[in-house]
């Protein structure tokens, strides 16, 4: 019995194989459905999902036989993956010299008519076939053959995904060490760095305290600006720091009520809402799925930006929400907006505010900080799935939109603060 030749690319498809991860694998009905719909078609009583390995053929689903594989030397399907661009039918083994004299055919389960399909991948890789058997001699239909290669396309799809499933999964699982790799990072190059930068700081602190009287005014100026850059870097680290770590606390999404939300910042704030000059109005906000830590956190940050860059007497910030369907097919949409009656942010400035350490004033001007604030509220949003912008048409200082969970492309276009007056009294709460 004369063994099929080996493909010219047999390193190639034998590889392509492990690549798939499919050998071996577990039943699956999808493949069960492909031989039972291939078995009745051609009115076989056997037909097989064949994958051609290195020295067996190995069957993904079969109907019809009660053995998993058999040798490669004896598989019809080794010569028909030979030829990928054809069916292999044989009418008759015992009459074709290839394999008149093989155990299949001389022995269990006596093979007389076959047809296989090959498999082949889109990169030109024939893996096995799809096929089906008979113990007497017959021929398959035009119509037949036309659906038995149907279904062999539809069989290397399955497997094409089954490949591309499991690359995602070996991307997940990368990205999912990469990013422990990099807060394991972060947090190295926090500790390695922030050592240094205190014992500059307390230096510093020494030496004003112990050569401080033999100073003139420039040298404790320039003393005094040391520790301030010390303080500032010291912040830019922490911030770098938190930075990393939003993200990877979203494991366990729950309903939010953003009303308490707003509530807790004005605790956090009460010192300047003690002294009268500021003052927020906020409508009745629905919930929200996501976080409770990172979503106080957003708040905070984006309400007391509306505080702290702001030179009126009386301070202003307005916290409150659109609902809307951006198409009329689409589900309703939520959008919260932050509105202030701030110093504003120029046009020409508002593609860079979500830059961290990027800030618009001198270091020093309206309380310092290290800008870092508003690239933690975007991760934020984006971490929870949506989208964050300013609004353009807002001229009393500054209005921030944003999504959760959901990220519609061009839906910054769709909100606007002037439009929301309509609902300025909503009093009841949509969870979205």
């Amino acid at each position: 019995m004369p063994a099929a030749p080996l493909p010219a690319n047999e390193s190639v498809r034998l590889q392509t194989l492990v690549d798939y991860q499919i050998l071996d694998s577990l039943p699956e009905q999808e493949y069960d459905d492909i031989v039972g719909i291939a078995s009745r078609i051609c009115r076989t009583p056997i037909a097989l999902v064949s994958l051609i390995d290195a020295d067996r053929q190995w069957f993904k689903a079969r109907v019809g036989v009660d053995v998993g594989q058999t040798d490669r030397s004896a598989a019809f399907c080794a010569h028909a993956i030979l030829n990928q661009d054809e069916v292999l039918a044989v009418r008759d083994a015992t009459q074709d010299p290839r394999f008149l004299d093989n155990p299949l055919v001389t022995g269990a389960p006596h093979i007389r008519f076959y047809a296989g399909s090959p498999l082949v991948t889109p990169d030109g890789v024939a893996l096995g076939t799809l096929c089906v058997i008979d113990s007497i001699p017959r021929e398959l239909s035009p119509e037949q053959l036309l659906s038995l290669k149907a279904l062999g396309r539809q069989t290397t799809s399955l497997i094409e995904l089954r490949g591309r499933t499991n690359q995602l999964e070996t991307y997940r699982s990368e990205l999912e060490r990469s990013n422990e790799a990099l807060q394991e990072f972060a947090y190295a190059a926090s500790h390695d760095l922030k050592q240094p930068i205190r014992g500059i700081g307390s230096l510093t602190e020494f030496f004003v305290e112990d050569y401080g009287d033999q100073l003139d005014d420039a040298a404790k100026e320039k003393l005094e600006l040391i520790r301030r850059l010390t303080d500032r870097a010291q912040t830019m680290i922490d911030q770098m720091l938190h930075y990393a770590r939003v993200g990877s606390v979203v494991d366990r999404l729950q309903s939010v009520d953003l009303n308490e939300v707003v509530d807790h910042v004005k605790e956090n704030l009460f010192a300047l809402f003690a002294s009268g000059q500021v003052s927020i109005q906020c409508m009745q906000l629905p919930s929200a799925n996501g976080a409770p830590v990172l979503l106080n956190e957003l708040f905070q940050n984006l309400i007391s930006n509306g505080i702290k860059y702001n030179d009126n007497e009386s301070k202003t910030v307005e916290v409150g929400f659109q609902t809307k369907r951006i198409g009329p097919d689409d589900e309703p949409v939520t959008a919260f907006f932050i509105a202030d009656n701030g110093i504003g942010i120029p046009e020409r400035m508002r593609p860079e505010v979500f830059t961290i350490f990027r800030r618009l004033h001198a270091a020093d001007a309206y309380g310092g900080g290290s800008g870092a604030g508003l690239t933690i509220a975007r991760k934020i949003v984006e971490t929870h799935g949506g989208r964050i912008w300013i609004d353009p048409a807002y001229q009393d200082g500054t209005c921030f939109w944003f999504t959760i969970g959901t990220s519609v492309a061009g839906i910054e276009n769709e909100f606007c603060y002037d439009k929301v007056q309509s609902q300025r009294d909503v009093c009841h709460a949509v969870s979205i």
